[in-house]
């Protein structure tokens, strides 16, 4: 039943780590702030997991020619449906101010839906606009109402640097990725993803200097920087089940700096 091409479960992988990690790296920031961890955070979970099945969902019976568009729509209904019952939920928990992260996310996925339409959802846009999404559940974890966040209080700015952090950290993976597989052997993707990386290593030191994150998040950055740079380069080519286990470690690295810091 989870054929990559049936629409009930994403061909994306690495689309896993994106879906947890920020959500469970808003859990930590909750808990080291000394928050409670509210239960419509259980529904909103649900919500977001079976929302990202709807996309992707979605993303194929958009991509797909009329005449083959008929197998995604059990699951795309479904799915919809599924997400309609968790978001209702989620409302009831958190009240209406959890509603003031939809235009956020209207911004992010119309445009990734528009680029899957036409074919083009594997484009590097197309992989920023999703990251970015994944990314902002970091900040709609730790605060709920949106109002909260503008606010722009110490823990608000801590939160806003983990949600910028966790999105440079996945983005980078979409070019380290294709510099292993489809882009090998690509200067322009390699120096692009090596660029990406250390750009993100000078600021996550920025920000440890500026007090808006720890030393945690620069030895992340120099370590995901370290294998951008080798691991394209080194022969015979890393398996994919190398590299993912890689990413996993590093993934995991994530939630542990964020539950410390």
């Amino acid at each position: 039943m989870a054929h990559k091409h049936t629409g009930w479960l994403p061909a994306q992988h690495g689309a896993w780590a994106m879906l947890i990690v920020p959500f469970v790296v808003g859990v930590a920031l909750r808990a080291h702030d000394g928050l409670a961890l509210p239960w419509f955070l259980l529904p909103l979970f649900a919500f977001w997991l079976i929302g990202y099945f709807a996309f992707n969902a979605a993303s194929l019976w958009l991509k797909s020619p009329p005449a083959r568009r008929r197998p995604f729509v059990a699951p795309l209904a479904t799915y919809v449906a599924a997400s309609a019952v968790f978001g209702l939920l989620t409302l009831a928990g958190a009240g209406p101010g959890i509603l003031g992260w939809v235009p956020a996310y209207l911004v992010l996925l119309v445009p990734a839906l528009i680029l899957a339409a036409n074919r083009r959802e594997r484009a590097t846009l197309g992989g920023g606009l999703t990251t970015a999404a994944a990314s902002l559940m970091v900040l709609v974890v730790r605060f709920p109402h949106v109002t909260d966040l503008i606010a722009w209080t110490p823990a608000a700015r801590a939160s806003a640097a983990a949600a910028a952090l966790v999105f440079a950290y996945f983005f980078g993976t979409v070019f380290y990725v294709k510099t292993n597989i489809r882009e090998r052997g690509n200067p322009r993707f390699y120096a692009l993803s090596v660029g990406w990386h250390a750009t993100a290593t000078v600021a996550a030191a920025g920000l440890m200097a500026a007090g808006a994150a720890s030393v945690g998040w620069v030895a992340l950055f120099a370590a995901a920087l370290a294998r951008a740079v080798v691991v394209p380069r080194v022969r015979p080519p890393v398996t994919p089940l190398r590299i993912g286990l890689l990413e996993i470690a590093l993934s995991v690295s994530i939630i542990v700096i964020a539950a410390v810091a």
